[in-house]
């Protein structure tokens, strides 16, 4: 594949035993990230592979016309790079810390000493490469088709998930900017859209937060559906 993706660090490592986990992650400690600040650059030709321990990163590109396309928001456990051992090649994507967290930068002397010698992790490698072709095909299908509101919704149900995949509203810390960026779109589109959103009483904006009310009808709006219980008449 011709471009970065993204993994879990839970499933790639799944069958690592716990001593042997505890060995990687002292080799290659993690180091602090802060928002906004720009991990990578395109085109940059240090490999490294990155694992995301707290916080999260958007990777994104810029197309011709100045608007940002988010490809992944890598949140903890989340595993990318650029690295011709595995086949990865970030190309023209950036990566920018969405929030404070830590991240582990390994080498390819890393991967090869750490990673590579144990063929249960390739296996891994390579089973989920399929979910990640899948998951570029459905942000792409959004792009194209979806409205501004529809593309809002489903990113903020990609953050919500994470944190409470449940029923209950949950606080996702992100100002109308930030969320713009992560849409692909401009921050006064983002403000009408979130206000769509507010109307049908599945958003509550705040100053430098959003609360999310109701993580099933925004995945219902998301998709286009019209659900009674979203959808005024």
């Amino acid at each position: 594949m011709a471009d970065h993706w993204c993994l879990s660090e839970t499933d790639l490592f799944q069958d690592l035993e716990r001593e042997r986990m505890a060995e990687i992650n002292a080799r290659v400690p993690p180091r602090s990230i802060w928002p906004g600040q720009v991990i990578r650059v395109p085109h940059e030709t240090l490999e490294a592979l990155y694992v995301v321990k707290r916080g999260r990163v958007r990777l994104f590109r810029v197309v011709e016309d100045g608007r940002t396309v988010t490809t992944a928001i890598a949140g903890p456990g989340a595993v990318f790079g650029h690295m011709a051992l595995l086949g990865l090649n970030m190309g023209g994507t950036w990566c920018e810390a969405v929030d404070e967290g830590q991240l582990c930068v390994m080498s390819a002397d890393d991967v090869r000493r750490l990673l590579l010698w144990d063929p249960r992790v390739a296996v891994r490698l390579i089973e989920q490469l399929g979910t990640r072709i899948a998951d570029l095909e459905e942000r792409l299908t959004e792009t194209v088709c979806k409205s501004v509101p529809e593309r809002t919704a489903a990113t903020l149900c990609r953050l919500v998930d994470p944190l409470a995949p449940g029923h209950r509203p949950v606080a996702v810390r992100l100002t109308h900017e930030q969320l713009a960026r992560l849409t692909g779109t401009t921050r006064e589109r983002t403000t009408r859209a979130l206000g769509v959103l507010a109307e049908r009483r599945l958003v509550r904006p705040r100053r430098g937060t959003l609360l999310v009310l109701d993580r099933p009808g925004l995945s219902v709006f998301a998709g286009g559906g019209r659900d009674p219980k979203v959808w005024r008449p």
